[in-house]
């Protein structure tokens, strides 16, 4: 009775005379049926085990070194703003992955930030026996970086060919560098057959996580049309809410190896017992990969790590200490909290009703900030038509939608591409011409409206509280001010006489050039991944992501090797019960990654010099 009253199941009480109702099952306590055995358990279980720290010694570290030093190193390290020392020896992970990566024929990374990733994708084209043509992609917002550390690592190590590049030496292999991005441009759709690689490498691997996205599509198609393509995927968070984030990725590089199930059916059932929230299954048949006493997570977690071709890091990158604490903002307006009581009960403030939860939970959040979006309509468009294109849009929406989750073909496998297609399907004259075409049923609808409305977004403030606050912060002391939307960070950086660095080109090169001397508002979406902003050590973190995995990400920008502040500091807005649920969402999810990749997670190891933060709302 007790354990099922903690479970929050209630039975009936009946009198004893007449019989009590039949027990309840485990399927009914906790939602599925546990975890059962499998063929892919099965393979995972006989899979070899190796323990990774023995299986290399100083003389092959040393060997691989002297096979890819540069024979006369020309550096200019010591003059560079700041001076950066010189590249001289391999860490022992980037050393670990080389060898690991040439022995298997690939390679499973979950490598935490500050391990030096960019180094070890740099050199794998290098090791990788028989490598002629590598692709490696990485974020949009790490390109600039990028251009720097070609040339610091090349002064030091053999790079290859890189595409484009000035130079091009026989013999060695042509890295082609791409952006996420750009994969999932329209043009992008043959991308990798055009240029056909033979090793694949991934650089923050996770932006393949979701295999209903156009890019994940498309590089999953060309692995099936070239099933010997090798594969390296690096990430220090590959599973941010689910093992189903990297299964595939996992596949593709290890195939029979892998240490996760290569049925999606059997992901999908392990992901019962695994996945972070509420526990729906038992792990059943899982518990043959863990020791006695020990949780399911971290089961998972050393079988996976003891797997050949997986090279995984478990502590952090730097030793010093990192707090975070709540900043207390305020005082924050009760008409304030009465907007985002009314947002969650379904009705923006300007009377608008939403459709959907999720457009409920994104204005609360909005408010919590100070503003909300809403469309505008500068042409003076009739209620009447605007319902009707709404109506129409969301019509055609739902049918591209439905044909994305098919089977994806060159040409026809994004939004933009499928539009093209529809226009070729109706074209007078026919179209003759060898792209393909798409006879959708609500094109002609669509194509006749969609031009009559042009609603433009518009935020609404109703409160600068919060900027004011953060624009205080960022006078007072010197820090990194995070924010997640563009307007607030304007709003916040005029406010305070500091500059905004929000998305594009210009703006990551332009962050790069921070010296730390002064405040700077940055956006955690543009440049919270794979950043050096160790010039800075305190950081005000504005509107808290839910995700574990951006938190380890965000945190890893100033609290990462090079950090020359005795500690870096964190604060975080908790104001409302919105932002409050985020941070604790983003502790679940982190709990989550630390049990099941092994990785020290940056926000669950900090300490805080004031009482817990609560995150209950």
């Amino acid at each position: 009775m007790r354990l099922l009253e903690r479970l929050g199941v209630t039975p009936s009480i009946v009198p004893p005379s007449q019989p009590g109702p039949p027990p309840l099952t485990t399927a009914q306590v906790y939602g599925r049926s546990p975890v059962g055995y499998s063929a892919d358990l099965g393979r995972i279980l006989a899979l070899p085990r190796r323990d990774l720290a023995a299986s290399y010694t100083a003389a092959d570290v040393e060997a691989l070194e002297a096979a890819l030093r540069s024979p006369s190193p020309q550096c200019n390290c010591a003059s560079m703003s700041p001076p950066r020392p010189c590249p001289l020896r391999l860490r022992r992970v980037q050393a670990q992955a080389l060898l690991e990566a040439s022995r298997v024929g690939g390679l499973l990374g979950p490598i935490g930030t500050g391990h030096g990733k960019e180094l070890t994708t740099l050199l794998m084209p290098m090791v990788m026996p028989g490598c002629r043509v590598a692709v490696l992609f990485i974020p949009a917002s790490l390109l600039p970086q990028f251009e720097s550390e070609w040339g610091y690592y090349g002064a030091h190590w053999k790079l290859p060919n890189l595409a484009g590049g000035r130079w091009f030496r026989v013999g060695l292999p042509v890295l082609h560098v791409v952006t996420y991005n750009k994969l999932s441009s329209q043009e992008a759709t043959d991308l990798l057959e055009r240029i056909r690689p033979d090793l694949v490498i991934l650089n923050e691997a996770h932006n393949l996580k979701d295999p209903k996205a156009s890019r994940t599509g498309r590089f999953l198609r060309y692995f099936e049309k070239h099933p010997r393509t090798r594969l390296v995927a690096l990430s220090g968070t590959f599973a941010s809410k689910s093992i189903k984030d990297y299964a595939h990725l996992s596949r593709l590089a290890l195939g029979e190896g892998s240490p996760l199930p290569l049925a999606h059916h059997v992901v999908e059932e392990w992901g019962t017992a695994l996945d972070p929230g509420k526990v729906v299954a038992l792990p059943g048949a899982l518990e043959r990969l863990c020791e006695p006493g020990e949780h399911v997570r971290e089961g998972f977690q050393r079988r996976r790590n003891a797997t050949s071709g997986v090279v995984a890091t478990e502590e952090s990158a730097l030793d010093k200490p990192l707090i975070i604490r709540e900043r207390k903002v305020g005082p924050v307006p009760a008409q304030l909290f009465a907007l985002i009581e009314l947002a969650h009960a379904g009705e923006r403030p300007d009377g608008e009703q939403f459709q959907e939860q999720l457009q409920a939970v994104a204005c609360a959040r909005q408010l919590s900030a100070g503003f909300y979006h809403r469309w505008r309509y500068p042409r003076g468009e009739p209620h009447e038509l605007i319902e009707q294109w709404f109506a129409r849009r969301k019509a055609w929406n739902k049918e591209v939608w439905e044909e994305l989750k098919g089977k994806r073909r060159e040409h026809l496998d994004s939004p933009g591409l499928l539009t093209k297609a529809a226009l070729r399907a109706h074209m007078s004259p026919p179209y003759e011409g060898d792209k393909p075409v798409w006879h959708a049923a609500t094109w002609p609808e669509w194509t006749e409206i969609h031009a009559a409305v042009q609603p433009e977004p518009q935020a609404v403030w109703v409160s600068d509280f919060l900027v004011k606050d953060a624009a205080e912060w960022a006078r007072s002391r010197v820090g990194i001010v995070w924010v997640e939307y563009p307007e607030l960070g304007e709003r916040i950086a005029k406010e305070a006489g500091v500059p905004f660095y929000g998305g594009g080109t210009v703006a990551s090169e332009d962050i790069l050039r921070e010296t730390g001397r002064r405040s700077i508002v940055a956006s955690i979406k543009a440049h919270a991944t794979g950043k050096n902003l160790q010039q800075f050590s305190r950081n005000l973190v504005v509107t808290p992501p839910s995700d574990g995995a951006a938190w380890e990400q965000l945190l890893a920008r100033t609290h990462r090797p090079g950090q020359q502040a005795q500690v870096v500091e964190v604060e975080v807005c908790l104001h409302s019960q919105d932002y409050a649920a985020a941070f604790g969402t983003a502790l679940e999810r982190a709990r989550f990654i630390q049990q099941t990749d092994g990785q020290s997670q940056k926000i669950l190891m900090a300490r805080s010099d004031q009482p817990p933060i609560d995150c209950a709302g």
